[in-house]
């Protein structure tokens, strides 16, 4: 009966233990990814690196349609930032896609169009 019991125990600690290492490593899926608060963050950015890139003077006004998804061991965010001219000119909504990854130093603006 000893042994029964230890062959159960076992069996019990062995299930546990992979049902365990299953779910450890499961990705997120991309629709279940939390929304992240770094939007206004990554739009400033995008704006000064583009400013300081092309010697161009455009003050960050707002951001918006922060849309976000895993990509090559980070994290791409495409957005829609408003930016205008330092210069007193009208604001204009640009399409900016960065590329990071969060909690570190690593970031790129991959592409910043105006949209017309």
């Amino acid at each position: 009966m000893k042994s029964l019991a230890a062959v159960l125990i076992v069996l019990a600690a062995a299930a546990v233990a992979a049902s365990a290492s299953e779910s450890e490593f499961k990705q997120t899926p991309v629709a279940d990814m939390p929304a992240d608060p770094r939007g206004p963050l990554l739009g400033r950015f995008a704006v000064l690196v583009y400013s300081l890139n092309r010697n161009r003077r455009l003050t960050y006004a707002g951001v918006s349609l922060v849309d976000q998804h895993p990509d090559k061991g980070g994290v791409r965010y495409q957005m829609v930032v408003t930016a205008a001219d330092a210069g007193g000119g009208a604001a204009a909504p640009y399409r900016a896609v960065v590329w990071g990854i969060p909690e570190t130093h690593a970031w790129m603006l991959l592409e910043f169009n105006r949209i017309n």
